[in-house]
C-alpha cells in the first residue's frame, strides 16, 4: 500500500511542477507580447495547478493514514483550496474586464510568433504530463479522477491557439479587424477559469471526503464481502475517499453463536479480501453485529437460549 501511494504521490508532483513551470512561462511571454489569451491560458494552468495541488495534498494524506501516522488537521487542506479558487476567480475576472476594454476600445497590434509557438507547445506538453501521471496512477492501482475526463485544458488551449494564431494572420495579411480575436480567446477562457475556480470551492464546501458509489462500483464490493465465510449478511455499505483512495465503513452480520475473536477474525479476512482485490481500496472499517435470531438459528436453539445468548 506504502509502495503503490508513493508512486502516486511521484507522479503527481511531476505534474505538480510541470503545471507550475506552464503558469510561469505563459504568463511571462503572455505579459512580454500583450497577449490576453496566452495571460488567460497562463491562469487556467494555474487552476489546473491548484487541482494538482488538492489532489497530492489528498495523495499525502492517505500516505500517512496508511503509515500509520495521525494525518495532519484537514483544515488546511480546505483552506488552501478555497484560498487558490478565490485567487484564480480575481485573477480571472481582471483577465475578463481587460478583454473587454481592448474589445471596446480597439485592438492595434498582434501578439508575435513567439506566442503562439508558446501555446502550440505547450498543448503538447501539457498532454505528455497528463498521459505520465495517468500512467502512474493506473500502474499505482488508482482510481480515475471524477473529473478525469473533462479536459477543459485541451479546449483552453485550443481557443488561446486560434486566438494568437488569427490575430497573427491579421498582421500579416493587413486585417486589423483580426486583432480583436486575441482578447476575444482571452475573455471566453476566463469565463471558462471563473467556472473551474467555482466548481474546485463547491468541492470543498459540500465535504469532498464523502463519496457516493455507483452502482457497479457498490455491487463488485458487496459480492466480495459476502463471498468471504462467515459473513451472513451486509447492511450498510459506505465509502470515504482520501486522495485517489477509497475508505470504507461496512456493517456486517455474523453467526449470533460466534466468539468475539471468531467476529474479528471474520472482520479481518473481510477487510484483506477487499484491499487485495480491489487496489483503490486503502482501509476497510468492518463493523460486525450478530445476525437476527430467526432463520436459520432459530430452529435449532429455544427462544430463551437464543434471548440470553444475545443479552
Amino acid at each position: 500500500m506504502v509502495q503503490r501511494s508513493a508512486s502516486a504521490e511521484s507522479g503527481a508532483l511531476v505534474s505538480l511542477w510541470g503545471l507550475l513551470g506552464l503558469f510561469v512561462i505563459k504568463g511571462t511571454v503572455g505579459l512580454l507580447t500583450g497577449s490576453k489569451a496566452l495571460i488567460a491560458d497562463a491562469c487556467h494552468s494555474g487552476a489546473d495547478w491548484a487541482g494538482a495541488m488538492k489532489s497530492y495534498l489528498g495523495i499525502r494524506k492517505a500516505r500517512t493514514t496508511a503509515n500509520g501516522r495521525i494525518p495532519k488537521s484537514e483544515q488546511a487542506e480546505s483552506t488552501t483550496s478555497i484560498i487558490l479558487s478565490v485567487l484564480l476567480l480575481v485573477a480571472a475576472i481582471e483577465i475578463g474586464i481587460s478583454a473587454i476594454r481592448a474589445l471596446v476600445n480597439g485592438v492595434d497590434h498582434a501578439p508575435g510568433w513567439g506566442a503562439v509557438i508558446l501555446v502550440a507547445a505547450s498543448i503538447g506538453l501539457r498532454e505528455g504530463i497528463v498521459r505520465y501521471k495517468r500512467n502512474r496512477d493506473h500502474r499505482s492501482g488508482l482510481r480515475a479522477d471524477r473529473d478525469g475526463d473533462n479536459r477543459s485544458d485541451i479546449l483552453v488551449s485550443l481557443t488561446a491557439l486560434i486566438g494568437t494564431s488569427g490575430a497573427l494572420v491579421g498582421e500579416m495579411y493587413e486585417m486589423p479587424i483580426l486583432f480583436v480575436l486575441d482578447p476575444a480567446a482571452g475573455l471566453v477562457i476566463s469565463l471558462i477559469i471563473v467556472r473551474t475556480s467555482y466548481r474546485l470551492t463547491a468541492d470543498v464546501l459540500r465535504n469532498s471526503d464523502r463519496c457516493v458509489l455507483d452502482e457497479a462500483d457498490a455491487q463488485a464490493l458487496l459480492e466480495a464481502v459476502q463471498r468471504v465465510d462467515g459473513v451472513i449478511s451486509v447492511d450498510h455499505l459506505r465509502a470515504r475517499e482520501q486522495g485517489h483512495y477509497l475508505v470504507l465503513d461496512i456493517d456486517i452480520r455474523v453467526n449470533p453463536r460466534l466468539s468475539v475473536f471468531e467476529g474479528q477474525d471474520i472482520a479481518l479476512r473481510v477487510k484483506r479480501q477487499l484491499t487485495k482485490r480491489f487496489l483503490h481500496v486503502m482501509d476497510a472499517q468492518i463493523k460486525v453485529q450478530p445476525y437476527d435470531p430467526g432463520f436459520p438459528y432459530k430452529s435449532n436453539h429455544h427462544d430463551e437460549q437464543m434471548s440470553s445468548l444475545l443479552q
